[in-house]
């Protein structure tokens, strides 16, 4: 008896076909009810059939995973993304913790997946009013390709939808990101330094330091010295590291 039902979206049918028998195989209450190979026929599938779960590749022709996301109002579905990619598409992934196979996979990285899936959807039962990851993942995938940028940061009590432009500065305290901000606010977030830095790595942000992101718009100065000092418009003198020198330096002068 099937507790999840899925199809699979992937424009290449051999792909579809290896996942199909693995998840037949090796994954037993996972039931694939369709599979499509574009966007248009998987977003008439899932209007149709109703899955619990879909399979979506992220790389295909004509237009990408997310566009099919990005066709439905509300995503009524878990979603495990698939791709032989690592671009800027799995950092957003990955900074809003979902669910993702890197081509090729095996079978536990399969498993775990699904056994991931179970238990989110177990824990939106308990939660009714939480805010999934994929309401978090969609908002930042949105804006941060419009002209007026923002991010949606998760915080205990929902998100705050923060212009990229407004913050100054990032500051790694462990496994928590303390950002600040133009208006000398700042707001910690549960999401390690790292993960910014993915984030945030095409909007002119750059590590300096292994505690440090700056954003190079609210730089003021760079104060020289054995690795210098960034000076920010919060008024932050932020140490620059020794080896990140020349690479921050480089950058800093497209300014």
């Amino acid at each position: 008896m099937s507790d999840i039902k899925a199809i699979i979206v992937d424009d290449e049918q051999h792909c579809i076909d290896a996942l199909q028998t693995m998840l037949v195989r090796k994954c037993p209450g996972v039931e694939v009810v369709g599979s499509a190979k574009g966007v248009k026929e998987a977003k008439e599938l899932v209007d149709e059939l109703h899955p619990d779960l879909v399979f979506l590749d992220v790389e295909m022709p004509h237009q990408n995973g997310f566009e099919l996301l990005k066709q439905f109002e509300k995503i009524g579905f878990d979603v495990i993304f698939t791709t032989a990619y690592e671009q800027y598409a799995l950092k957003a992934i990955k900074f809003n913790a979902l669910d993702y196979l890197l081509k090729p996979f095996s079978v536990k990285e399969l498993q775990d997946a699904l056994d991931k899936c179970r238990e989110k959807k177990q824990q939106r039962q308990r939660d009714t009013n939480s805010l999934s990851p994929m309401d978090v993942f969609l908002q930042n995938m949105k804006t941060l390709q419009q002209s007026h940028k923002k991010i949606a940061l998760p915080t205990i009590n929902g998100l705050v939808f923060m212009p990229v432009q407004n913050i100054v500065r990032c500051e790694s305290t462990g496994n928590y990101t303390r950002i600040f901000f133009t208006d000398k606010k700042n707001l910690m977030v549960s999401r390690p330094l790292k993960e910014f830095e993915e984030l945030l790595a095409d909007v002119d942000f750059f590590r300096v330091h292994n505690s440090h992101l700056i954003n190079l718009q609210q730089m003021q100065s760079y104060i020289q010295g054995e690795g210098g000092f960034a000076l920010m418009s919060d008024g932050a003198q932020v140490e620059v590291s020794r080896r990140r020198k020349a690479d921050f330096l480089k950058r800093a002068m497209q300014f």
